[in-house]
C-alpha cells in the first residue's frame, strides 16, 4: 500500500468520525421510547408526546417551557402485523428537560402505558448503539453484584467501586476486572 493511500485511508477515518459526532450532536435533544403501541400519537405526535410525558412520567424539573419540537417513528413504513412497535424519537427544545425526562425514567423503572412496558433512552446513531450493547452482559454482571455504573458518551464504562471510580473502555477490560476484584470478593 502506497503513502498516498495511507494518507487518504487516515483522512477518510478522520472525516467519518467527524461525521458520526456531528451526527450524535445533532440527537443530543433526543428522547427514544420502545414500547409505545403503534398510532397512538395520532396526527399530532408532538402534542401527543408532550402530554405522555406530563401524564406517564410526570418529570418534577421540568421547565416551563417544555416543548417537544418534533415526533416520529423510524421506519417510515409500519411494520407487519405482530412485530414489535416501532421506536418513537422526539426532539426536546430544552437539553435539561430532555435530561430531566431521563433521569425521572431511569428512577422509576417500570413504566406502562395501555398495558405496555415503555423504556426511554438517550437516541444514538446505530455505531454508537452497537458498541454500547457490546457491554450488556458486563452491565447484568454489574448488576447482579449491586455495583453501581453508568455508560459515558460515547461508548466508556464508568464503574463506582466503593469510594474508587474505574472506567473501562472495552467489555473485556471491564469483564477481566469483575473476575479478578468483583467474583474475588463475598457477595454483596
Amino acid at each position: 500500500m502506497g503513502a498516498d493511500t495511507r494518507r487518504l485511508l487516515q483522512q477518510v477515518q478522520i472525516l467519518q468520525a467527524r461525521a458520526e459526532d456531528a451526527e450524535n450532536r445533532n440527537r443530543r435533544n433526543n428522547v427514544r421510547i420502545l414500547g409505545l403501541p403503534e398510532r397512538v400519537e395520532g396526527s399530532t405526535p408532538e402534542a401527543f408526546a408532550e402530554q405522555l410525558i406530563k401524564d406517564v412520567l410526570r418529570p418534577t424539573t421540568l421547565s416551563n417551557f417544555f416543548v417537544v419540537e418534533r415526533a416520529h417513528r423510524i421506519p417510515t413504513r409500519p411494520l407487519p402485523p405482530g412485530a414489535p412497535a416501532r421506536p418513537f424519537i422526539m426532539r426536546i427544545l430544552n437539553y435539561r428537560d430532555r435530561d430531566a425526562i431521563l433521569l425521572t425514567a431511569r428512577q422509576r423503572g417500570d413504566i406502562t402505558y395501555e398495558n405496555t412496558r415503555l423504556s426511554f433512552y438517550p437516541d444514538f446513531t446505530a455505531e454508537i448503539q452497537k458498541k454500547r450493547k457490546q457491554f450488556a452482559e458486563v452491565r447484568a454482571r454489574l448488576r447482579e453484584k449491586n455495583v453501581k455504573y453508568a455508560m459515558i458518551y460515547p461508548c466508556r464504562l464508568r464503574v463506582q467501586d466503593g469510594e474508587t471510580v474505574r472506567f473501562f473502555t472495552t467489555p473485556e477490560e471491564a469483564s477481566d476486572w469483575i473476575d479478578r476484584t468483583l467474583n474475588a470478593r463475598p457477595h454483596r
